[in-house]
């Protein structure tokens, strides 16, 4: 997703439910602490993303979040990787 622009909180919350599934799967208590904290992360830009329509994340944070949503992409039509 090289091209990916950001779309606001709607993608940090499909980001989320991706995390949120990967966090449920999971069995491995290091792996679950990880993305506990990529979820913490994202549930924080998320509340400030709803509250201001014009707010834009770090440039890092969006970096991360366009590997969740390729993730999400990749989990959600897995015939098209």
């Amino acid at each position: 997703m090289s091209s990916y622009v950001y779309g606001g909180a709607a993608d940090i919350d499909r980001a989320i439910a991706l995390l949120v599934d990967l966090d449920n799967a999971q069995r491995n208590a290091l792996a679950v602490l990880q993305i506990d904290e990529a979820i913490d992360e994202l549930q924080q830009e998320f509340v400030k993303a709803n509250a201001d329509a014009n707010y834009r994340p770090s440039n890092d944070f969006i970096g991360r979040l366009s590997g969740y949503l390729d993730m999400a992409d990749d989990h959600e039509n897995p015939q098209l990787s």
